[in-house]
């Protein structure tokens, strides 16, 4: 199985396209994935702007069962993955079922892929949007954090329904507040190994400003994660 390791534009959202995609090559990745709509400057020159790098997904501003959003913006991006989010009660929506047949009319059904994020679906509830619709993950691994009472049972549910990965260097708080950045370590990235046998891409979305020291950790690990 191939495994494609790269960072996110939201590790670096004041880049150009052109240099976002030097960025990532620069630190030995191969592969991107962009945040659309949120000011990341790799929009101002688009895809083409990325000299070829390989993209993971396009994240979008499109919340799954939230019957106040239109997933338009896909339409800006034929044939490429997108990322969404899911509200609870999202599998079973009407809301859904509308939203996701507008974002496969550019796409096939597992080219949708839904995050984990805080205040979203369970993960039970996104392992039945995976089964019902045939879209498939992005397992974030803070989000997973949040929304998960047991992250290694959580993990082993959804790591089958996942074709992306994407990490950050947190930590916990402690006073029921949001985490903490910080740079990747090597004890971060164990749980990687439920991707050894998958065909997935991991993206750094680093916001301790070191992506390059981020991504050679993940490379690091994911290297030793490949040869155990």
């Amino acid at each position: 199985m191939v495994t494609r390791l790269g960072l996110s534009s939201g590790t670096a959202p004041r880049l150009a396209a052109a240099e976002l995609a030097a960025l990532v090559r620069g630190a030995g990745g191969s592969v991107a994935d962009l945040r659309a709509d949120k000011g990341h400057r790799w929009e101002d020159d688009g895809l083409a702007g990325l000299g070829g790098l390989a993209v993971s997904f396009v994240g979008l501003s499109v919340v799954l069962g939230a019957s106040d959003q239109r997933p338009d913006a896909a339409a800006r991006f034929p044939g490429l993955p997108v990322k969404v989010f899911a509200a609870p009660g999202a599998a079973s929506a009407a809301a859904t079922r509308d939203q996701l047949a507008a974002l496969t009319a550019d796409r096939a059904p597992d080219q949708v892929l839904v995050e984990t994020h805080r205040g979203g679906a369970a993960p039970a509830e996104l392992a039945e949007l995976c089964a019902r619709y045939g879209c498939r993950l992005v397992v974030d691994n803070l989000g997973l954090h949040e929304i998960a009472d047991d992250e290694p049972a959580a993990l082993a549910l959804l790591a089958p329904w996942a074709s992306a990965v994407q990490v950050k260097g947190f930590d916990p708080a402690a006073d029921g507040g949001r985490p903490a950045h910080r740079p990747l370590a090597a004890a971060d990235l164990g749980w990687l190994a439920a991707f050894r046998t998958a065909a997935v891409d991991i993206t750094v979305e680093s916001r301790a400003g070191t992506p390059r020291d981020d991504l050679a950790a993940l490379r690091a690990a994911w290297e030793d994660i490949a040869c155990a």
